[in-house]
């Protein structure tokens, strides 16, 4: 009973130890493709963009009216 104990609890470990590889790969693999995207970017005339530069507009802050407690849900149904 005490080998499946340490057993287990070592197989835990493992798990926990390859989720937390996962993550830096994903995080890794998502700085390459960053990194890749960036390279040679120009905008739409063709001049070249520097590192912080972005093409589109700088986007308005988002505003919607709320559903409060669904009062209003199903009336495009009628």
């Amino acid at each position: 009973m005490s080998a499946l104990r340490w057993l287990l609890m070592l197989l835990g470990a493992v798990v926990f130890g390859s989720a937390g590889a996962l993550v830096a790969y994903d995080i890794y693999l998502s700085e390459q493709l960053r990194r890749l995207l960036s390279r040679n970017r120009t905008d739409e005339s063709g001049a070249n963009l520097k590192s912080g530069e972005t093409r589109n507009a700088p986007r308005k802050n988002f505003t919607g009216r709320r559903n409060f407690l669904g009062l209003h849900a199903g009336q495009g149904l009628r």
